[in-house]
């Protein structure tokens, strides 16, 4: 039995008619569907011996002619509608591409101005730590006009060099006190 079931589109086939209309017909003749599966219906192809019969008429073969569309000019439509959408594809792409380049200009713009700044901040740097050294350099002098023995402290390695020079010839002169024999009380009296 469920071979003699058909949907509209499989009687359309059937009859060699289109799907539309086996719809009408069911519609003006109130044909029932002897089954559902979902939303297809299904039909015997004995419900629709009467369009059998009118799809027979010289009438009825004039009029699919000049109203039904042939797989032809089926085949065309659809390639008219898949080059359109072809078309309308390529433009998005190219909307794209330009996006992507419009978006690549941007990131290379972003990067320069980038680089511009760590360069700046690079410089700005290099003036902070020149600035540093001024400022130590001011304090240094400004401590060394207060307390001269800062002077000393500030001189470094120069007057440290003399400080241990006089203290070596300190050191030298009492050495040779030393080797002189030691005089008593007594006898620097006499001098």
């Amino acid at each position: 039995m469920s071979k003699e079931l058909l949907t509209k589109s499989g009687i359309a086939d059937a009859l060699g008619t289109n799907p539309m209309r086996v719809t009408r017909f069911a519609e003006r003749n109130k044909t029932n569907a002897v089954k559902k599966e979902g939303k297809r219906e299904l039909f015997r192809l004995t419900q629709f011996n009467a369009l059998k019969k009118e799809l027979e008429t010289p009438e009825a073969k004039q009029e699919t002619q000049s109203h039904g569309f042939s797989k032809d000019d089926y085949i065309l439509t659809l390639k008219k509608r898949l080059e359109d959408q072809k078309k309308q594809y390529e433009q998005v792409i190219e909307s794209k591409e330009e996006t992507i380049s419009s978006l690549k200009e941007t990131i290379a713009t972003s990067q320069k101005s980038y680089d511009d700044m760590k360069d700046q901040l690079s410089v700005k740097d290099n003036q902070i730590t020149a600035l540093t050294k001024l400022t130590n350099n001011a304090q240094t002098l400004n401590l060394v006009d207060k307390d001269p023995k800062r002077i000393q402290a500030a001189h470094g390695d120069a007057d440290t060099k003399s400080e241990q020079s006089s203290s070596d010839e300190k050191v030298d002169s009492y050495s040779s006190m030393k080797k002189q024999p030691k005089k008593h009380w007594w006898q620097r009296w006499e001098k």
